[in-house]
């Protein structure tokens, strides 16, 4: 079993995630297909200004996108501008490595794939090239976007 893996009812809702770090990196590859979910995150995603990717290896990733990622103790969630959630993951199907990379750097590489799911047991190398094989068939959108975990706190009493 992988943990950085979330793929709740993925095969119906069309969006799967997968979080890993790459040379020490946070990176969450999002995957959609043309159901569910899919088709509206990849809109709501292209009207934030993520943007299409030529090629990942080897290719800074832009930044400027309006989107970020809000981490709490239960969940994580991609918010646009005006912080509505664009695509939420509970935070237990996450990589453990990427939480503590991306909240450390207060970011994360995000790329979104069209065209179906990544086999989900592929080692990182070899889902780095298919991230890259995506791009180059313009199948890829990407970019460095925020990172910022929630704290809940207890009101002050006096």
């Amino acid at each position: 079993m992988n943990p950085g893996i979330h793929d709740d009812a993925t095969a119906t809702d069309g969006v799967a995630l997968r979080s890993l770090r790459v040379g020490g990196m946070p990176l969450l590859v999002a995957s959609v297909t043309e159901h569910g979910r899919g088709p509206l995150l990849l809109t709501a995603l292209a009207e934030a200004e993520l943007r299409e990717l030529d090629a990942f290896l080897g290719a800074e990733l832009p930044r400027g996108a309006k989107v970020g990622f809000q981490l709490d103790g239960r969940e994580l969630r991609l918010v646009d501008e005006r912080e509505d959630a664009l695509l939420r993951a509970t935070r237990g199907g996450l990589d453990t490595g990427w939480i503590e990379a991306a909240l450390r750097l207060k970011g994360t590489m995000l790329v979104v794939l069209s065209g179906g799911h990544p086999d989900p047991e592929l080692a990182p190398r070899e889902l780095a090239a298919t991230v890259d094989a995506r791009a180059r068939e313009g199948r890829a959108r990407g970019a460095i976007v925020g990172v910022l975990e929630e704290r809940t706190s207890l009101p002050l009493v006096f």
